[in-house]
């Protein structure tokens, strides 16, 4: 008997069309949620990508942990803690514990691929039945 697990693929799990919320200047697009297994209670992990294009500030209050890795464009942190603003460009990555306190903006976009430990929240469009395995899943190319 063998202890290898299987990998968990998603097809197709692309940036190339992540639609803004009407009224709204961010959003995120997750693409899946896995149980750790690597901990006496599993816990989510979920990835995805988050896009933000000019407009007002968006602030967030972290409950989980996240780390953000900047693909395209700028992205501004203002860390409430330090009163910091961190201008985020393509290869910066950013890290966000239990209890930060921020503000994201841009004054052009930006898009980012982040990491989170909490589950499905926002699923990105398209994705449904693309899990490698489920009936019709296929990558787009």
């Amino acid at each position: 008997m063998s202890n290898l697990v299987p990998l968990t693929i998603i097809k197709g799990a692309g940036f190339e069309h992540i639609p803004l919320p009407a009224g709204e200047n961010a959003t995120v697009a997750d693409f899946h949620t896995t149980l750790t297994k690597t901990t006496a209670t599993p816990a989510p992990i979920t990835s995805g990508f988050y896009k933000i294009v000019a407009g007002p500030a968006r602030p967030a209050s972290y409950t989980f942990e996240e780390a953000k890795y900047v693909l395209q464009g700028q992205i501004d942190v203002l860390d409430e803690a330090t009163g910091i603003t961190h201008h985020l460009v393509p290869g910066d990555y950013a890290f966000f514990p239990v209890g930060s306190q921020v503000k994201f903006s841009t004054k052009s976009a930006g898009f980012a691929f982040y990491v989170v430990t909490r589950p499905v929240k926002t699923a990105h469009p398209n994705l449904e039945g693309r899990e490698e395995g489920a009936a019709g899943a296929k990558a787009k190319l």
